[in-house]
């Protein structure tokens, strides 16, 4: 028979954890008990923060330990009143042994000892004399500075705030280039007689640093020039931290890489006093240049999905991308090609594509043949596009005479105006985005019809207060509106044109089944209004439940259009692909419950 040898210590806290799971909490013993007399804010500290709080209960405490934390404990206690304000505090540390009848743990067998804080008055700040030296003083920066001080005169006085400031006057320097920064004088004056304190600080910024050269490290497949484009900084800029931390959300978000990190060589700048640049290192993991993509997916707006693709990102060696296709789905079928060049020093880049789709909904059949052209433009939060869009289409609809078939055409210039300030673009749990667009056509240049298209659409995500009984919740609304302008909605092809219902528009309703009747069909209208608000509240971690109200239509005037409603409830799981969405919705114009599956949010 095999034994083993388990180590006495372990044993004694198998016992130990043994004793404790089947013993009651009252009945775990103290080495000794504690009693504090103090202000509010100063009982907690006292119990935890001395070596009587942290040995209270430590089961290698020995007797004799406990005479020496009594006569810690006075000190330990005025530093923690101190610190608190309390300057002119008397503390009072005693032993108690007898036994008093109207306390029971004093005969519960174990010594009691009590601390009793005399606080007085609290220590205010009566004074606050502020000096700073150097390039910030010419850049008038001492305002913003001050702003986040956190001892302004009147407030309470404590040192842990006082040591808190100092650090972060130091850190703002450094984050606006103020490498060299450092505190020449730091006074804090208290009387305790007074309760008051004069304090007096001195900063020298020295010269605001530039930014260097940047190197960049892990390139083997893409071209440097990627990566040179996406810093928001020219050489010679002022330094500032809050660049760094856009250039590497920059370079993470782009398709060449799976990850980035920016680093300032503050080496560099320590070992060299007389250096006014700040060298900038990338560390860049790359992506694959090619590959193939495969895959099977479900909707209820569009049935079964099966999509292969070949993706390149580097044709030429230049960082041209080519994106290529064919999606097949219940209600369409697709082949398209796209290409796009990387963004350049100025934000923009050019793209080009084409597509060939086929869809048959809501009793409308159509063949779409579209190829564009357009500049696109971004900053960190709001990208443009500008287009020039052809588009030709075969039509064909169901009448009760029998079915009809027409073709339509259009050459339109579009832009587009995108703003999204969300704290995630994948699940966004606080902020909001915009979205506007412009297009237009004339029937004097290769276009059936003349028209003028605006679009917007707005989301807002309000997370609700922690403390409240809906912590953790998350209120969600979105308002959507579109206008063709132009006589007759007859020889504009229907992408332009406007449809509602489905998962990500207007819930208990088919996809794209609200619209105008024309025979056994639902077509495009010239008008659309949606709004929709709904609340999410955390069942358990990741999950959510949700209860919603959807109000909207598509139609050919504003005089037609009139509001139908989805109501429904549903489930949110948060998956690392974004917000997994499952809903069961009521359409009162329906009259009938409908089933919604969906990822992620519309934007």
């Amino acid at each position: 028979m095999r034994t083993s040898r388990v180590a006495p210590a372990a044993l004694r806290a198998l016992a130990c954890a043994l004793a404790l799971c089947a013993a009651p909490s009252w009945a775990q013993r103290a080495n000794y008990e504690i009693e504090v007399e103090a202000p509010e804010e100063l009982r907690a500290p006292l119990r935890t923060l001395t070596l009587l709080g942290r040995w209270r209960t430590d089961p290698d405490f020995e007797p004799e330990q406990l005479e020496l934390f009594i006569d810690r404990a006075r000190d330990e206690s005025l530093a923690i009143a101190r610190a608190a304000g309390f300057f002119s505090a008397a503390v009072e540390v005693a032993r108690i042994d007898a036994l008093d009848a109207r306390d029971q743990r004093r005969g519960s067998g174990v010594p009691v000892i009590r601390i009793e804080v005399d606080a007085g008055a609290r220590t205010t700040v009566n004074a606050l004399r502020f000096e700073l030296e150097g390039e910030a003083r010419d850049a008038d920066m001492g305002p913003a500075l001050l702003s986040r001080w956190p001892l302004g005169e009147g407030t309470f006085f404590r040192s842990t705030e006082w040591e808190l400031g100092k650090r972060q006057l130091i850190e703002q320097l450094h984050q606006r280039g103020y490498l060299r920064a450092r505190i020449t004088r730091s006074e804090a004056s208290v009387d305790p007689e007074r309760t008051t304190a004069s304090l007096s600080i001195a900063l020298d910024s020295g010269p605001r640093l530039r930014f260097g050269a940047l190197a960049v490290r892990g390139l083997e497949r893409y071209p440097r020039s990627i990566v040179d484009a996406l810093a928001p900084w020219n050489d010679g800029d002022p330094y500032a931290f809050e660049q760094l931390l856009r250039f590497q959300e920059r370079v993470r978000s782009e398709v060449y890489f799976t990850g980035a990190t920016v680093l300032p060589d503050l080496d560099a700048v320590e070992l060299d006093p007389a250096r006014l640049t700040v060298p900038i290192a990338i560390d860049v993991r790359e992506r694959e240049a090619q590959r193939l993509t495969s895959g099977l997916g479900f909707s209820t707006d569009h049935g079964a999905r099966a999509l292969l693709g070949y993706e390149h990102r580097n044709l030429r060696d230049r960082g041209w991308q080519l994106d290529t296709g064919v999606l097949l789905e219940s209600v369409r079928r697709q082949v398209f090609a796209n290409g796009r060049t990387p963004w350049d020093r100025s934000g923009h880049r050019w793209q080009t594509g084409a597509r060939y789709e086929r869809q048959d909904i809501s009793g409308e059949l159509t063949d779409k043949n579209t190829v564009y052209f357009g500049q696109a433009r971004r900053s960190d939060e709001i990208e443009h596009f500008v287009s020039l869009q052809y588009q030709t289409e075969q039509r064909g609809i169901d009448m009760a005479s029998g079915s009809i078939r027409d073709s339509r055409r259009a050459l339109s210039a579009g832009y587009a105006w995108n703003l999204r300030r969300i704290d995630s673009r994948i699940d966004p749990r606080d902020g909001y985005t915009l979205s506007a667009q412009l297009s237009g056509a004339t029937k004097h240049l290769l276009s059936d019809r003349s028209f003028t298209r605006l679009y917007g659409r707005a989301m807002r995500f309000w997370p609700m207060p922690g403390d409240s009984a809906l912590g953790g919740g998350l209120l969600v609304g979105m308002l959507e509106a579109g206008w063709v302008i132009a006589g007759s909605r007859d020889d504009i092809p229907s992408e332009n044109l406007f449809r509602a219902g489905g998962a990500q528009s207007l819930r208990g309703y088919d996809f794209l089944s609200l619209g105008v009747r024309e025979g056994e069909a639902i077509v495009g209208g010239r008008v659309m209004a949606i709004a929709s608000i709904e609340y999410q509240h955390p069942i358990t971690a990741g999950w959510y439940g949700a209860g919603f109200v959807d109000a909207g239509n598509a139609a050919d005037t504003w005089g037609q259009w009139k509001a139908v409603y989805g109501i429904g409830v549903g489930v949110r799981w948060r998956s690392p692909v974004g917000p997994i969405n499952l809903d069961l919705a009521y359409g009162t114009e329906a009259r009938r419950f409908r089933l919604h599956f969906s990822v992620g949010y519309s934007f």
